[in-house]
């Protein structure tokens, strides 16, 4: 990368363009944030975030203030970034951008989505940036048409990412937020290989044990352009699983990478700090 990555509060309507068009790419003209509401959003309490490599925009996030029981903090609405720069690093740097802003301006929190079949976003959001799920949301956005997501229930995650917390403040120091004891962990259901692709196997519920194993398959795009009733297979199997560890009072805390066609994410009773 012959250019510096620079990072820039977007603050004036004439420089939205850029993000529109970023959106276009990334999602389609059908699932794009409009100008009005992030220019709302920049007037009352939100931002929007670009990353430039000279004066190109290459990737850019955006949130607004949400409100729920008295505490308010921000909604991580939106955050992509163009292809080319997908394993430069850009996401965690957007995101330690939007907590330099909005710690200054006085939040705590900052929440979003993110889909529980994408283990690498999972990865980023629970390990390198140290949040924590709660919050299971089935067809969070209804039925969706964008590149993404056609045809599949839009069911997301909730992550919560307590800025101020010892446990975010360990994971964006590079410190490990693995234990010893997520290798031990019971899984809730087994898994078996089946031509190019993992299937889900035998299935167990949780009961009272201070942590489990949730299988993720790793190689979801591919498996999205070959076999896409798998992919509903695993979206409602994890769905079922994961709701229920939830409801018995589980977080989910990290995701254990494996060699392999999948990853585990790690279900523990006791909230994180």
């Amino acid at each position: 990368m012959d250019t510096e990555i620079t990072y820039k509060n977007i603050t004036k309507p004439e420089e939205l363009p850029g993000i529109i068009e970023l959106q276009q790419v990334v999602w389609g003209a059908g699932s794009i944030t409009p100008m009005p509401h992030l220019i709302a959003a920049i007037h009352h309490g939100g931002a929007v975030i670009a990353a430039l490599h000279g004066d190109k925009i290459v990737g850019f996030c955006y949130g607004f203030p949400g409100f729920d029981g008295g505490e308010v903090y921000i909604v991580s609405q939106m955050a992509a970034v163009v292809p080319e720069f997908r394993n430069a690093g850009l996401g965690k740097s957007l995101k330690e951008k939007q907590r330099e802003w909005a710690v200054g301006y006085g939040y705590g929190k900052i929440v979003w989505t993110f889909d529980p079949l994408e283990s690498r976003n999972a990865f980023l959001n629970l390990c390198k940036l140290g949040g924590y799920v709660k919050t299971y949301i089935p067809s969070y956005y209804g039925e969706m048409n964008d590149l993404i997501n056609k045809g599949l229930p839009s069911d997301r995650l909730l992550l919560e990412w307590k800025l101020n917390s010892s446990r975010v403040e360990k994971a964006l120091a590079g410190k490990t937020l693995e234990t010893d004891d997520w290798k031990t962990y019971e899984k809730l259901y087994d898994w078996k290989l089946e031509g190019n692709f993992p299937h889900p196997d035998k299935e167990r519920s949780p009961d009272g044990g201070k942590g489990y194993l949730l299988v993720v398959p790793k190689a979801i795009h591919d498996m999205k352009q070959t076999d896409f009733e798998l992919v509903r297979s695993w979206r409602f199997h994890i769905r079922n699983h994961m709701e229920r560890a939830l409801s018995q009072g589980y977080f989910v805390v990290g995701l254990l990478r494996e060699d392999g066609p999948v990853n585990y994410y790690v279900l523990e009773n006791e909230e994180p700090v």
